[in-house]
């Protein structure tokens, strides 16, 4: 998803949750004269304190994990990337027809994830194609036998990279394919959230302006950090997705290692 599709949907969050929660102060401030709020600011504040460490340390710790996940799904990618870069490399020591057919699927593989596979992971499914390519590279390492002592060498640490490569995109596609946050886990999420914002409503103060802004800085903190867990608890779906960046730069590179 595009920067300013992501923007779009960021105001609507935030604005939507500020909107809602002032104008839910604006009524309550309506219905329920301010001399009765203000008598029950010192009972009202003891519970809300409770009520506001309860739901900040919920709603920081789901941040955290959500983006620790986001953090790991796009380091894997780079890693997978290495990976065949150093296939690819690790080929210049084999025999011309093995180099050439490994370069070949190695070239293949890379246009089919950047091209097949990445639009599949948006929609959490699997590329038949790219798992097809993937053992095409596999089984030319099978059928390879080493002749030379250095010839095995190379074939060893070449194929350490291919089953760190096989490892990297199979995390890949289950991360692609996990759901995010357990729906139960929204609804506590988005209920305390409700709770901890219409809770503010009971405060009572005689200036009714920083009464709202207060109520606006409490909705914008808990709608950002909201926005920022929708955006990343899908890493390759999501609105803040990862782009396969990873694997255009190896697309590069390889046209600098392939030989004149």
């Amino acid at each position: 998803m595009s920067q300013v599709a992501t923007l779009f949907w960021g105001v609507v969050i935030v604005g939507g949750i500020t909107v809602l929660a002032t104008a839910g102060a604006l009524l309550v401030r309506r219905w329920v004269p301010v001399e009765v709020l203000e008598r029950h600011n010192e009972v009202a504040g003891f519970i809300y304190s409770v009520i506001g460490v309860t739901y900040a340390v919920l709603l920081g710790f789901t941040a955290i994990i959500v983006w620790e996940r986001y953090d790991q799904a796009e380091t894997g990618v780079g890693k997978e990337a290495n990976e065949l870069g150093d296939v690819f490399r690790n080929a210049r020591a084999f025999p011309d027809g093995i180099r050439k057919e490994l370069e070949t699927k190695v070239r293949s593989y890379v246009r089919l994830v950047m091209e097949k596979e990445w639009p599949a992971m948006a929609e959490g499914k699997l590329s038949p194609e790219t798992s097809d390519a993937c053992n095409q590279i596999a089984q030319t390492y099978f059928r390879f036998k080493p002749q030379t002592e250095q010839e095995r060498i190379w074939y060893t640490q070449s194929l350490t990279s291919l089953n760190q490569l096989i490892d990297q995109r199979r995390l890949r596609v289950l991360s692609s394919q996990s759901t995010g946050i357990p729906k139960v886990m929204w609804a506590v999420l988005l209920g305390a959230g409700a709770v901890t914002l219409s809770f503010s409503f009971l405060f009572g103060t005689r200036n009714t302006a920083a009464q709202l802004l207060m109520t606006a800085g409490l909705a914008i903190t808990i709608s950002l950090v909201l926005f920022s867990v929708v955006a990343l608890e899908r890493p390759f779906a999501g609105i803040a997705r990862i782009e396969p960046d990873a694997f255009n730069q190896l697309t590069i590179m390889l046209d600098r290692w392939s030989p004149r």
